[in-house]
């Protein structure tokens, strides 16, 4: 039987590709944009690592 066109294994492969990047993207560690130049920045960090502007919330 297909699914949307997909034959069983390939369903099985798309649906395990999908698992992983699930799992990659969820264990990302959390991150800050800058307001200013959009650079993204570790949560910890107080000062943006592009442009030196102080983040907000530190």
């Amino acid at each position: 039987m297909a699914f949307f066109g997909l034959e069983n294994e390939n369903l099985l492969a798309v649906a395990i590709v999908a698992v992983i990047v699930f799992f990659a993207t969820a264990s990302r560690r959390p991150s800050r944009r800058c307001s200013r130049c959009r650079e993204i920045n570790r949560e910890q960090a107080v000062y943006c690592a592009q442009c030196g502007v102080r983040l907000p919330g530190r």
